[in-house]
């Protein structure tokens, strides 16, 4: 797939939203809400994140399998293209300061002229879609083969570009936090694992209260994600409410989404969005930084 045809394949919906084709596919974005528990027990919408969901002669395709099946010369033209789907879709967003998370795999740009060319791309769609750049958050999903130069690299290009640096499968030793200060992390989503692990005895709640903690000293702002069970909410009340995100609270959507009827903004005025005339300023930025906060009661449990 060659760059020109990234956003040539784009087509508008009679609803607003943008699809794209590729091959036998149809894509199509996909929105999972992220929210932050009060004191009370509410909930305030916060992000969303972008996934994306594949169709083939309508039946829906498993996004690992869809992404398994592409040529080794299509990946990061599908992996580019995904990404503005979500930014475009995420227009009706805009309104309401929430961030947008969405997926990166970087060892498919590694590259300067390939890193610079991608983070143009996301400012246009961004641009297009309304939304600035310092309410994206770019998640660099960790594999065993990257080069950890590169990943600064592509992390500082972020940054410049005005997004937000995003980490996966964040579990508290040295080799994570030397990863945050390393890439600069704006966001880092625990370890599913590893919370469940530690969160069997009260030490463990104690550990993971601590890893919270030092994270926002260091200007992180945790994500508990994969929260499916109660237990696992009362946890997040319990160390000092990070961002939560799961089945248990809200199910991606297909864009246009019902957000704005489940989760209803009230009237007061959001957090002023990142400054993107300084994005190339040192050092992580806060997703409080970026978002509004909109909160309403329990109608995401």
């Amino acid at each position: 797939m060659s760059e020109r045809s990234i956003f040539a394949s784009l087509t508008r919906e009679p609803d607003g939203t943008f699809c794209s084709r590729h091959g036998p596919y149809t894509l199509r974005s996909a929105f999972q809400p992220i929210f932050r528990q009060q004191e009370g027990g509410g909930l305030e919408l916060r992000a969303v994140e972008g996934l994306i969901r594949p169709n083939s002669a309508g039946e829906t395709v498993a996004p690992a399998e869809f992404f398994a099946r592409l040529a080794d010369d299509d990946r990061a033209a599908v992996d580019s293209l995904c990404r503005s789907l979500h930014i475009l879709n995420a227009r009706p967003f805009a309104s309401r300061d929430l961030a947008l998370l969405v997926n990166f795999q970087p060892g498919l740009f590694v590259t300067g002229h390939a890193i610079r060319q991608e983070v143009e791309r996301m400012r246009l769609a961004a641009h297009e879609a309304g939304l600035r750049p310092g309410r994206i958050a770019c998640e660099l999903r960790a594999r065993p083969d990257d080069d950890p130069a590169m990943l600064a690299d592509f992390a500082a290009n972020l940054h410049r570009g005005g997004f937000l640096v995003a980490i996966d499968d964040f579990a508290g030793d040295d080799r994570d936090m030397e990863r945050i200060d390393r890439l600069g992390a704006d966001i880092a989503k625990l370890d599913t694992i590893w919370v469940r692990r530690v969160a069997e005895n009260s030490a463990g709640a104690t550990l993971l209260r601590l890893a919270v903690e030092q994270l926002r000293r260091l200007g992180t702002e945790a994500v508990l994600a994969g929260v499916e069970e109660t237990w696992q909410l009362a946890l997040a009340d319990e160390i000092d409410r990070p961002l939560v995100q799961g089945y248990l609270l809200g199910r991606p959507e297909l864009a246009p989404t019902t957000f704005d009827l489940r989760y209803p903004a009230d009237d007061r005025p959001g957090m002023e969005a990142r400054d993107d005339d300084h994005a190339s300023a040192a050092g992580p930025h806060r997703l409080a930084a970026a978002v509004a906060v909109m909160p309403f009661g329990r109608k995401g449990v």
